[in-house]
């Protein structure tokens, strides 16, 4: 029979379970483990040759800062261009990320890359999905505003996180045409628990998930680009995404770069080539 101090270090321990589990669950819903799942870079940095610098302001007043890269070699007197919103990814500012989207501009492409709050030039800020997303909405209004760009031929590219904030911005914005969402993840909690494994689950919470967004974008056509060695956002999650939004009737392509990792992707020759040609034939034709 159990001593009574046996019955008592198990009634302890089981208090000390729900207890630890009430934490967490109050963690996971206020959403203050978020900040730590991103990684800004405030290092000052220089504006390269043929880039713009831009300033606009976000619904809750922030200014934010981007560069702005016009078409290669478009002459003053040239029709307004398409142009691409690129939703940078989690680490680093945009002088980290320039090189992932550049090789648009050699295509016919404006280019608007913008930094989060926080990030690089920007104002300081919460970092949180849903405030990243404004930020996002407000890059978009930014771009839609420039008289040297066809507003009516814009699509959406991210990264990484950016290809998450990407797909949630296109949910909730009819002008964007198309979108390329490259080496994102599938669902905050899944990515998390794939690195932490069951506790990422219990401390991420749900929402602004790019599956869920996918399968909210009608006929708006979906690239999905992922290095099958990504072992920062395994391929795995590219499927998750794609089945979706397919099963949601959106016209979906899927690039699955062999050998490639997250970082690496997007400078390699098939990926960028894969992105241009998709956009060049989603953009292609005005409304």
């Amino acid at each position: 029979m159990m001593s009574a101090k046996g019955r008592r270090a198990i009634v302890h321990n089981g208090l000390l379970a729900l207890a630890l589990a009430a934490l967490a669950l109050g963690v996971a819903a206020s959403g203050c483990m978020e900040r730590y799942f991103f990684y800004p870079d405030r290092t000052p940095f220089v504006t390269p040759p043929g880039v713009e610098d831009v300033t606009f302001t976000t619904a809750d007043g922030l200014t934010l800062h981007g560069w702005f890269i016009p078409p290669t070699g478009r002459g003053e007197d040239a029709p307004p261009a398409p142009a691409v919103l690129h939703v940078h990814g989690n680490a680093g500012n945009v002088s980290h990320h320039l090189v992932f989207c550049r090789f648009l501009a050699d295509e016919g492409f404006a280019v608007l890359l913008f930094d989060y709050r926080a990030y690089g030039r920007s104002d300081p800020g919460s970092l949180r999905r849903g405030n990243l997303l404004a930020d996002a909405d407000a890059a978009l209004d930014a771009l839609l505003a420039r008289p040297d760009i066809d507003q009516n031929r814009v699509a959406v590219y991210g990264h990484s996180l950016g290809g998450v904030i990407g797909l949630a911005l296109a949910r909730q914005r009819p002008e964007v045409r198309a979108v390329v969402s490259a080496a994102a993840f599938s669902r905050w909690q899944r990515v998390a628990s794939d690195h932490t494994g069951v506790l990422g689950r219990v401390l991420i919470r749900h929402g602004l998930d790019a599956e869920v967004c996918a399968a909210a974008l009608g006929d708006r056509p979906l690239l999905i680009i992922h290095g099958t060695a990504d072992d920062i956002v395994p391929a795995y999650h590219a499927g998750r995404i794609a089945d979706a939004a397919r099963d949601a009737g959106a016209p979906v392509t899927v690039a699955l770069i062999d050998g490639v990792t997250h970082n690496d992707l997007m400078v390699t020759p098939d990926a960028q080539r894969t992105a241009a040609d998709f956009l060049r034939r989603t953009l292609a034709e005005t409304r």
